[in-house]
Order: structure tokens, then C-alpha cells, then sequence
């Protein structure tokens, strides 16, 4: 099935014609119109016309056209459960990677014996990458004297 097929179901399992439809959604009937026939329509325009229709966005309806939704978008079969597995399965790679990266990040705190004042000035600056930036170019600019202070002295040669 495809979203406009699911969505004109929907709209007249709600007893809706699209002239209610477009009174209660204040758009024109040519925006259903047309979102029933397929031709594409904004996503934003998809959501608001499901919330119009009394679908909340958690609902079990509104998941089913925004899948449907993106499976025409993108050609990938979401629907199908061997595409399912195969996005759970990524998705807990990454969430192990992120999980492991933070008890790295943990264990290295906890090693460096640093305050509680210390600790709370990493979190701001990792809060805002623009301290990020600034910590980055102050690490460049120290390395960056450290090789100058270690290279050998040159003199001019005399004539």
C-alpha cells in the first residue's frame, strides 16, 4: 500500500470528503487532491493534515504514513521486516559505539584526578563547539611554540 492510498482510507474511515477535509485543514482541495492522486506534497503539509484529522504524531496511524511516506521518497522498503532487522541492527551498533565511548570517556575522567570544577568546565565546553574551536586553535598555538623553542638557533653567516 502506498501513503495516499493509507491516508485517503483513513480520511474516509473518518467520514471526511476532501472539501471537510480542506475546511477543517484550511488548505485548498487541490493540496488533497493532489496528495491522493501522488503527486508529492511537503511533509510538513502530510503531518498537518494527519494532526487535522485527529492522528497525533505517536499514533500508529501517522507511523504508518510517515513510513509509507518514506519508502516512496527514498526506495528503501522500510516495511518489509528484513529492512526492519537490518536498521535495529545498525542502530544497536551504534548505540554500543556511543555506549562504549562513553565509559572510555568516563574511566579517562576518573584517571585524571580532575575537580569537580574541571569537570563541569569540559561540559561547557563540549555544550558549545565554538569553545571547541578556541580550545583547538590554543592546543595549535602552544605545539606550535613548543617546535619553535626546541628547533636550533641559526646564525647568519659572516662574510
Amino acid at each position: 500500500m502506498q501513503y495516499t492510498q493509507l491516508f485517503r482510507k483513513l480520511r474516509e474511515e473518518k467520514g471526511l470528503t476532501l472539501d471537510a477535509l480542506a475546511r477543517l485543514s484550511r488548505c485548498h482541495r487541490n493540496t488533497i487532491v493532489n496528495l491522493e492522486s501522488g503527486r508529492r506534497v511537503r511533509l510538513k503539509t502530510l503531518i498537518q493534515l494527519m494532526q487535522r484529522m485527529g492522528f497525533s504524531n505517536d499514533s500508529p496511524e501517522m507511523g504508518s504514513v510517515m513510513m509509507l511516506y518514506f519508502e516512496s521518497i527514498t526506495n528503501i522498503p522500510f516495511s518489509q521486516s528484513k529492512t526492519q532487522a537490518a536498521a535495529r541492527r545498525a542502530i544497536g551498533t551504534y548505540r554500543s559505539g556511543a555506549r562504549q565511548a562513553a565509559q572510555q570517556l568516563q574511566l579517562v575522567i576518573q584517571q585524571s584526578g580532575l575537580s569537580q570544577e574541571q569537570i563541569e568546565l569540559l561540559l561547557f565546553a563540549a555544550r558549545h563547539r565554538n569553545m571547541l574551536t578556541i580550545l583547538g586553535l590554543i592546543r595549535d598555538t602552544e605545539h606550535d611554540l613548543r617546535s619553535e623553542a626546541a628547533a636550533p638557533d641559526l646564525k647568519v653567516a659572516e662574510d
